[in-house]
């Protein structure tokens, strides 16, 4: 079904057509964030990417089609940043820093994820796909990093699917309070706000919780 008014895929227009995508992809990250999936409308949506009313199916089938499209676009770089830091030939603590610093990084830069994860996780019946996937490769990849950490007696004994969720909820948990603490409309509820990141307060945390006497001895002794 070709969307009216745009140039078909493979004319000379097809940068204007990944332009309306990218931005029915922002505008969705942005509505489905702060509205929710059930309250954000299509014509909410193409009104703001300064789309016609056609774009969504044009370009996604339909609006569940935008929306998997926009959890993918925000946590598939989840998904590379874990497999990445299992990839490298540093010891299993510092592969779990890592993460935790380039997840922060992502939080900062897609201020919607927190929102959209405990929209999937806590207020939907089922989480989406790309959810699904996300919390497969990085938990699965985390409890892995953590396991061999175990094995080589770095890493505190313990569940290390458990281990990986603390490491995983550090980020957007503290994202998530932060944020809220820190909102200029909540000023004269006079909320303790934080004065720092919690990045290296997350790191700190994950280092005594998760290193063995041994090692956390030796890196500090």
């Amino acid at each position: 079904m070709m969307e009216p008014d745009e140039n078909t895929p493979g004319d000379p227009g097809q940068p204007e057509q990944e332009d309306t995508r990218f931005r029915l992809i922002g505008a969705g990250r942005h509505l489905f964030s702060t509205q929710g999936f059930h309250g954000t409308s299509v014509r909410a949506l193409t009104a703001e990417a300064g789309a016609n009313l056609g774009a969504v199916t044009y370009h996604f089938q339909s609006k569940e089609g935008l929306y998997e499209a926009v959890l993918d676009h925000c946590f598939g770089p989840v998904r590379e940043r874990v497999a990445m830091a299992a990839r490298l030939p540093i010891s299993p603590m510092e592969q779990v820093e890592l993460f935790v610093r380039g997840m922060y990084q992502h939080l900062w830069d897609n201020p919607e994820l927190p929102r959209l994860i405990v929209q999937e996780l806590v207020l939907g019946d089922r989480p989406s796909q790309p959810i699904l996937d996300m919390l497969r490769a990085v938990v699965g990849t985390l409890a892995e990093i953590l396991e061999k950490g175990q094995e080589e007696g770095s890493i505190v004994p313990g569940d290390p699917v458990l281990q990986a969720l603390s490491v995983l909820s550090q980020p957007i948990y503290l994202s998530v309070v932060s944020a809220t603490l820190k909102r200029e409309d909540l000023r004269d509820a006079d909320l303790p706000v934080p004065q720092r990141s919690g990045e290296n307060h997350a790191v700190s945390i994950l280092r005594r919780a998760l290193l063995a006497r041994e090692e956390e001895g030796g890196r500090t002794g």
